[in-house]
């Protein structure tokens, strides 16, 4: 446990280096009415962490998850429990892709896939909900285009670096996070073949935080 502990504390040395001690932006008009923007995102991979339970006691409050599952036997029992749990530790809970779900299991808000940013529905949805969080997966200009047009709190650009995921995409680099932070308002989160050792190199890219699963993985 001291070791899992050790681990969480070099995490938060280095997103305090890199990020700042805390997130605060004038550009994010909603802050003012309670909403909690985390320092990084737990992606959750049914591969690679089956139970995303099983990280909630070695998270602190200021780190969220988006439950991904996508294509979980029992994606809905598993989304209420991580909820259940999460909300008793003060975690955040995001449904990827599943407005209802997020609904039903009481979640904190829903992460937006790439391919739905520019259907009509989804701004109505949004709008629906003003006190749900809101993020949007991103991998270029003309994503990150849609994403601020919702007017979401944050958007989550990747890759960042090579990663050894099923699709393959040109990695942003943190040029190319520096060229997408510059065109939008809304706060970018880093994603994709990220570690501790290169989390700093997103120093005064204008990066607001991180979202990854490796990483979280060594806590478990």
């Amino acid at each position: 446990r001291m070791i899992m502990s050790n681990s969480l504390t070099e995490l938060s040395r280095v997103l305090n280096f890199t990020f700042g001690s805390k997130f605060h932006s004038s550009s994010w008009r909603r802050q003012e009415k309670g909403f909690r923007l985390p320092r990084a995102f737990v992606m959750t991979d049914e591969k690679r962490l089956p139970d995303p339970i099983t990280i909630l006691d070695r998270l602190s409050p200021d780190i969220a998850i988006i439950f991904r599952h996508y294509n979980h036997d029992h994606r809905r029992i598993l989304a209420h429990k991580l909820v259940d749990f999460a909300h008793r530790r003060g975690i955040q809970v995001l449904i990827a892709g599943d407005f209802r779900l997020a609904q039903i299991a009481r979640a904190d808000g829903v992460h937006i896939p790439s391919y739905m940013l520019g259907t009509q529905r989804i701004q109505r949805t949004i709008h629906a909900r003003p006190n749900w969080l809101f993020t949007a997966a991103i991998h270029n200009a003309k994503e990150l285009y849609y994403a601020t047009k919702l007017d979401i709190h944050a958007a989550i650009a990747s890759p960042v670096y090579k990663t050894t995921t099923r699709i393959q995409r040109n990695s942003l680099g943190p040029i190319g996070l520096l060229r997408l932070t510059h065109s939008t308002k809304i706060p970018i989160f880093a994603l994709g073949g990220l570690t501790r050792f290169s989390i700093p190199t997103l120093k005064n890219t204008g990066v607001a935080g991180f979202a990854g699963i490796g990483e979280f993985l060594k806590f478990v």
